[in-house]
């Protein structure tokens, strides 16, 4: 997934800006004919994204009445045979052995969950438009105040390998006879079925590994709406705060790849859109070069909720919650 603005990208724009400078050198710094319109241009970096992959399959559950394993079920049903039961189901055809029916529990060789994946910091640009509505005094200072509207872009990708080793289990029920369904197949304890011996199953351990490669990739467009207040420090040089809400729209894909030393390989990818709501606030200091074109560097705090990409067995998440970023770029007023 390629990002739509790259840092090579904003390092252009800013030099384009820059171009402008002579243009403008002849211009004073009364503003008084300016409509209080503005846009700024800048790159920004940032970093506090986290993520984390959860083992979200159950253990297999091995109890007299109920039974669960990895890829099916046996359980007793509502005949109340101490033998057989209806009450059983699979879900592939490789299962079928001659006359058994095999089951897993792969529990103990299966990579668990793996937390604290980083990708810092994260490049990326914004751009924010605004108006000033009203000027007042502060002191011996004229403060501005006005709304904005702000977008901004940034790529997360992060890249984990595990491995994991145990024995896995087998449990082998007879069929006597017995065609099973076609799988997927899932009895129920009241409703007639074929028939299963459930009470004596043999029970094979055997020894394995596992391996899982995992790709997380996210683009991250963040809008942001509020106020500002703008106070000058000097005659070119202004402090400016922005608070408001802001919300990302995450577009994410997950490649998960499981390598089983006694099944094999499969290789899935899910994909998730999302809006995070939130909120953020930015410092700014702002260096006027002339009455319409400024140089400006700031950090900001941002706060918004996660997101997460459902796979069979998996969850990836994505933790937003409080990330820190850098701006810098330039200011133009019209």
């Amino acid at each position: 997934m390629n990002s739509l603005l790259s840092p090579r990208t904003v390092a252009l724009v800013l030099g384009l800006a820059a171009t402008a400078v002579p243009v403008f050198a002849a211009d004073n710094l009364d503003d008084d004919d300016q409509s209080g319109w503005f846009v700024r241009l800048g790159g920004r970096i940032s970093s506090g994204v986290k993520a984390e992959l959860r083992n979200t399959r159950p253990a297999a559950s091995v109890t007299p009445g109920l039974s669960v394993y990895d890829d099916g079920f046996v359980g007793k049903d509502s005949g109340g045979s101490p033998t057989l039961t209806q009450n059983w189901g699979y879900q592939s055809a490789s299962q079928v052995n001659g006359d058994t029916l095999t089951f897993r529990d792969a529990s103990a060789m299966r990579v668990g969950d793996r937390n604290g994946l980083k990708d810092d910091p994260q490049f990326g640009g914004e751009i924010v438009g605004g108006f000033e509505f009203v000027r007042f005094d502060i002191g011996h200072r004229e403060a501005r105040f006005g709304f904005e509207l702000g977008y901004s872009l940034s790529e997360f990708s992060v890249s984990d390998h595990a491995t994991a080793s145990g024995n896995s289990l087998y449990y082998d029920y007879p069929l006597n006879g017995v065609t099973p369904p076609l799988p997927p197949y899932s009895g129920t304890p009241d409703k007639p079925g074929p028939l299963l011996t459930y009470n004596s199953p043999v029970i094979r351990s055997v020894a394995g590994t596992s391996a899982l490669d995992t790709k997380l990739q996210s683009d991250f467009q963040t809008l942001r709406i509020g106020p500002w207040i703008e106070v000058p420090l000097s005659g070119r040089v202004n402090l400016a705060l922005s608070v408001g809400y802001c919300t990302v729209y995450s577009s994410s894909e997950l490649t998960l790849t499981e390598t089983d030393s006694l099944s094999g390989t499969s290789t899935g990818k899910y994909l998730r859109t999302h809006w995070s709501p939130g909120g953020y606030a930015q410092l700014r200091a702002t260096y006027r070069l002339t009455k319409h074109l400024g140089v400006y560097v700031g950090g900001d705090f941002q706060y918004n909720t996660g997101v997460t990409v459902d796979a069979p067995g998996r969850q990836a998440k994505l933790d937003f919650g409080s990330t820190y970023g850098a701006v810098a770029g330039v200011s133009i007023g019209f």
